[in-house]
């Protein structure tokens, strides 16, 4: 998987909606013959219709979940994006979608690994 952090004029952050009303990253499924970074700008513009240029590799985070009562490990690759273009517009598989206020989306964000990757976001743009 692969995922990416829409930064707009060192301001705002784009977040989604998760289908479990959590705000997060963009990110999605590497499909195949596509790179991590093809895929980060690919599933931020799916899933938002917003377009971003890669900046930098942020780092990956590993995850895991039960579904029907399986165990689910996950690895997300996630890069630094800056904002090229468009109005967020969630796609059928979020529930909202929009730019936050880089204080209020830190307090938005619930999973660690997200955090995590949101504070290195900040500190390559030199905002901490």
């Amino acid at each position: 998987r692969a995922g990416g952090v829409v930064i707009k004029d060192k301001k705002e952050v784009l977040l989604i909606k998760n289908p479990s009303n959590v705000w997060t990253f963009p990110k999605g499924h590497i499909e195949k013959g596509e790179t991590p970074i093809q895929a980060a700008i690919r599933e931020v513009k799916e899933e938002t219709k917003v377009e971003g240029e890669v900046i930098s590799y942020l780092g990956k985070i590993n995850y895991s979940f039960f579904w029907k009562g399986i165990k689910v490990y996950k690895t997300v690759y996630f890069y630094l994006m800056r904002y090229i273009s468009g109005i967020p517009v969630p796609s059928w598989e979020v529930k909202d979608t929009r730019f936050f206020p880089l204080e209020k989306a830190q307090k938005l964000l619930r999973y660690k690994g997200d955090k995590r990757i949101f504070l290195r976001a900040l500190n390559k743009l030199h905002l901490l």
